[in-house]
């Protein structure tokens, strides 16, 4: 007894190690076009879009700021469609990342409307040998955010397979008009060897630290979607130096293929028709980005570093509580069906006000840019294999809608 009361002391002074997350990447407004490149390529999904370049899309006036603290990316909402599709932004970040903490700060993502399919996603090379993690994704008048983990064969997360098209689904958080209406909200990705793990944060109900110097997930409660790996998956074989991708297309594999399956979009004809003669229905098709921050982790020494973060820490409170949400993981049925008025809300009609987007006019589609999707070492060889391009299943017993990026 005397042994232990005199090793107690000594064990609460001894060093230890943990893992403290530090800022990487601040993708802040006044940097943050530059830390993209814009893809003007045929989309891989086969939507019927038109991706512009960076230069096309200001004289378009597809792109805004407000103050250097907030980026507006736009698709066009004023033109009849031509050639390609509607015109619209695709950015892929320079950076590539393994094992990170993404968090995104989103005053507005693209509003509900049929024919629509906008994601918010991370990718590597090799698809999908290096993974995908889908973020943020939906179609169509969509109401419940939909995750997606997309690897190579040996893979299982959230109890099924995460092989390719299939992917491995999960559900929870508010997505389109249903987000738009709270004033936006957060979404935050940890990536490490044991597993991914999304959380959504309404506004307002947001942890403290959560854009801060060092925020602390452990502090956060339990994540809307966890994807563990273990025995199932092992993580760092399956998901490898990913690219953070934004992206708003039409139709194509997804959008259009259940678009029939909604009363509401089925009455208004074909997704290719209505999406090309209807530019007003896209008046909320814009992400309105308040942060994007990406944070890296990096061992701490407790006895020496213990006091310079002490400051730090008093903020690691567990956020709010909010309203539960449902979390559905394994195969995802076809989308949730809701009426929803698609118009923008007031406040965000407001708020663009004060945001310098320039005006919208017509341009006509630039030539079919030579370079592969993400880069040249990009295997573009799924193109010329049908098994790989014809990935989605497009019947009344989709397992998992989400992904199918090539």
């Amino acid at each position: 007894m005397h042994f232990l009361s005199s090793l107690v002391p000594f064990l609460s002074l001894a060093p230890f190690t943990f893992a403290l997350y530090s800022i990487q990447d601040d993708y802040s407004a006044d940097k943050f076009l530059n830390m993209f490149d814009f893809g003007t390529y045929d989309d891989p999904t086969h939507g019927y879009v038109n991706y512009v370049s960076r230069e096309q899309a200001q004289e378009l006036g597809l792109l805004g700021s407000k103050d250097n603290k907030v980026t507006v990316l736009r698709a066009d909402s004023t033109s009849v469609a031509s050639g390609r599709g509607r015109n619209s932004i695709r950015l892929t970040s320079k950076a590539t990342y393994n094992h990170a903490l993404i968090v995104l700060d989103l005053a507005h993502m693209p509003g509900n409307a049929c024919g629509i399919w906008p994601a918010f996603w991370t990718v590597g090379g090799d698809w999908p040998n290096k993974g995908e993690i889908d973020i943020i994704e939906g179609v169509n008048l969509q109401s419940v955010n939909q995750m997606t983990m997309h690897t190579s064969q040996g893979c299982s997360l959230a109890g099924s397979s995460c092989l390719a098209n299939q992917g491995c689904p999960a559900t929870g958080g508010k997505y389109a008009d249903s987000f738009n209406k709270g004033n936006g909200g957060i979404y935050a990705t940890e990536w490490t060897s044991n597993g991914i793990y999304i959380w959504y944060f309404a506004r307002g109900h947001e942890p403290k630290d959560i854009l801060g110097k060092n925020p602390n997930p452990k502090s956060w409660g339990n994540p809307t979607a966890r994807f563990d790996g273990g025995n199932n998956c092992n993580i760092d074989q399956h998901f490898k130096d990913h690219q953070i991708v934004f992206d708003t297309t039409f139709c194509g594999d997804w959008a259009g293929g259940v678009f029939s399956q909604d009363a509401t979009c089925a009455s208004k004809g074909q997704c290719v028709d209505f999406v090309k003669n209807n530019p007003h229905a896209f008046s909320d098709a814009f992400w309105k980005i308040n942060a994007l921050k990406v944070y890296t982790s990096k061992p701490v020494h407790a006895a020496t570093d213990s006091a310079a973060q002490a400051e730090e820490s008093s903020a690691f409170a567990a956020p709010a509580p909010e309203p539960t949400e449902t979390v559905t993981t394994g195969p995802a049925p076809a989308p949730v069906v809701t009426e929803v008025v698609t118009e923008p809300s007031v406040t965000a009609a407001v708020e663009l006000d004060d945001i310098a987007l320039g005006p919208q006019r017509p341009i006509q589609a630039p030539q079919q840019e030579a370079a592969p999707r993400y880069g040249p070492t990009w295997d573009e060889s799924w193109r010329s294999d049908p098994q790989r391009r014809n990935k989605r299943h497009l019947d009344s017993h989709l397992r998992s809608p989400a992904g199918f990026r090539l």
